[in-house]
Order: structure tokens, then sequence, then C-alpha cells
């Protein structure tokens, strides 16, 4: 009997702020949540939340899913009360212009739109000139003095867009990379008994920018194989060639072959393969010549860990207008909960 995915803590998850470095939020959302599933549950000195569950054989299965998202810092107030900000992880600024934020301070969340010259008084070297966070500002709608009482430098700022389900099956959101993969990961941990593996769940933080998390907590687990669990650019939209898709909706798990920074093991890419076509789980594979995950970081640990990223294929990824499949994200559901119930018995390393 298959579990039926409760969609409604991924949308939660998708609205709890959380850039990289500051995921105090979603992490204090999850272990409440995923207590009373795990044997044991610790935080580590860099704030990576690991949960264990105790398997029946000897050996130890790796789950990673990063909690960070892309967001802004704000670095500024000026005179007038409009804040500068940098961003924290790779944000293309054409995606920020005209959008709403969230600037969490200590008080709470304040609103803020973020603007820039109008076009009625900009001049033709304005428009030659790309776009940049520099040529942006956040207007919180207080003056100068009120502002500098509110905010402070160091306060971060998330997109503001609600979840929404659209279409065949489809949900639009900000924060989906990662937090499709979180949920993941936390249907997972509370839907195993008794797993093959020792299963480790380690929700990590800033991936973001440079795969921090995942470093640190793949060095302090003696894994024998590891599952990273994220998001990946989704290009199959007007303007990009099939052969540039990377990744489909609805297509499936994308199960990585390569991408910037790994290059999966082929005994562990063909197991997974099997396993998928054995249990008609609907899968695709990844190959991305650019970007990565903890994928990267985590095969690289100690001696080495064979490592594979499952991927949720995500539109407009980095915005607040991301957009993934409620099939794909079953899918990744279903391999990632095959291979820690049953292992992964017939890989060949």
């Amino acid at each position: 009997m298959e579990l039926k995915l409760d969609f409604s803590i991924l949308k939660t998850l998708t609205e709890l702020p959380g850039i990289s470095g500051r995921e105090t939020a979603v992490r204090r959302y999850l272990q409440k949540m995923l207590s009373p599933y795990a044997d044991s549950v610790r935080t580590d000195a860099l704030g990576n939340l690991i949960l264990f569950k105790k398997g029946v054989s000897d050996k130890n299965l790796l789950f990673c899913a990063h909690m960070d998202e892309v967001g802004l810092m704000i670095h500024h107030v000026d005179e007038r009360g409009f804040l500068r900000f940098v961003t924290v992880g790779g944000i293309d600024p054409r995606t920020l212009l005209a959008q709403r934020v969230r600037v969490q301070t200590k008080e709470g969340a304040l609103l803020g739109v973020i603007g820039t010259k109008p076009a009625h008084i900009t001049t033709e070297a304005d428009r030659a000139k790309a776009l940049g966070v520099k040529e942006l500002f956040i207007d919180v709608g207080l003056s100068g003095e009120e502002a500098r009482g509110r905010v402070e430098i160091g306060d971060f700022a998330v997109l503001d867009r609600p979840y929404e389900e659209f279409g065949d099956g489809l949900i639009c959101a900000k924060a989906l990379d990662n937090r499709a993969g979180v949920f993941v990961l936390a249907e997972l941990v509370k839907a195993l008994k008794n797993p093959f593996y020792n299963s480790y769940a380690v929700f990590t933080v800033q991936e973001e920018v440079g795969l921090r998390g995942a470093g640190t907590a793949a060095f302090g687990i003696e894994a024998d194989l590891a599952l990273c669990l994220d998001t990946t650019g989704a290009a199959d939209i007007p303007g990009c060639a099939p052969q540039d898709y990377i990744c489909a909706l609805g297509q499936g798990v994308g199960i990585t072959a390569l991408d910037a920074r790994t290059i999966t093991h082929p005994g562990l890419f063909e197991a997974l393969k099997t396993l998928c076509k054995k249990e008609n789980i609907r899968w695709q594979v990844r190959i991305a010549p650019r970007g990565g995950n903890d994928a990267g970081a985590v095969h690289q640990s100690k001696t080495g860990v064979p490592t594979c990223g499952l991927s949720i294929p995500t539109r407009n990824i980095h915005s607040n207008v991301e957009i993934v499949s409620k099939d794909d994200i079953n899918n990744t559901f279903r391999l990632a909960c095959e291979v820690a119930r049953n292992g992964l018995k017939d890989v060949t390393l």
C-alpha cells in the first residue's frame, strides 16, 4: 500500500523563511514534526539537522536534503529608509524587479517591494545597461528613522509568494528549491519502519553557497551509500531545444549521471535505474553540465561515498515562481523509500 503524501506540509515549508545560514525556522519545524519518528535527533555545529533510524543490516545509508533557499541580506539602510541588499545564493537580478519580499527583523517580518528607477525617467544609457543588484532597492514604506529603527544590517529577506496548485498536478511557490526535497525526506522519515539500512536523514544548511552543510555532516557519518534529494532546473520551455532540457516536468525523478560537481558511480547509477524499472517508478536521466547539489560534497567525504543526486525537475528555478510536478515528487519519494526499505543488494561498486 502506497503512502499518500501530505502536500500541506510542503505548503508550510515553502512559506517558512530560511536563506543560507539562516535556516532556523525550517529546522525547528522539522525537528518538532519528525522527532517522534526517529531513534535519535541532533543538530551539529553548522546547523544541520540529523535524524537516525535503525535498520536491520549493518550498512549505513545517508540521505541529504538542503533546507536553505536563495534570498537577500540587507547591507545598507539609507537616509530615506530604502534598503540595499546583496544576494545570498545565485539569483538573476531580472527576476527580482517589482517583487514583494518579507524582511526578517527581530520585531517580525516587514513587507517590502523591490524597485528601481521607473521606465519613464530612464535614459538610453540606463536601458542599455544590464540590470544589476546595485540598481535595486527595497521599499518598506517607512521613513529613514523608522526603517533604521526596525531593520538592522545583516537582517535577511525572502521572496514573498503564496503556494498555489494549478494546471495538471503542478505546484508554484517560492523556495521549492529545495523545500520539495526536504518534504520528500520528511515524509520518508515518517514512513520508514524497520528499514534495511541504518538510515540517516540529514537536513543540510548552506547548500546554495557551496554545499557547506553536507560536507561537514557527511564527514561525521560512516555512510556506505548516499542519496541527495534536491531540485534541478527544467528547461522544457519555449526557446530551449529538447537536447537542452536537462529534465522535464512530469517525466519522473531525475537520476543523476553527471553534473558539474558529481559523476555518479556506474554501479549505483545502474542499480537505481533497474529498481525504477522493477517497481514501475517513472524516471529520467539527469545530465547537467552546470550546477550541482549536496552530492558534490558528500561523495568526496573521507575516503569517498558512492552517491547519487535524485532530482525533482523545476521550472523557473531560483525565483519566486518555481514550478514542480506532484507526480515527480511522488516518484522521487517512491524511489528513495524503496532503496531505504529493501536495499540495493545488487550494486556492483
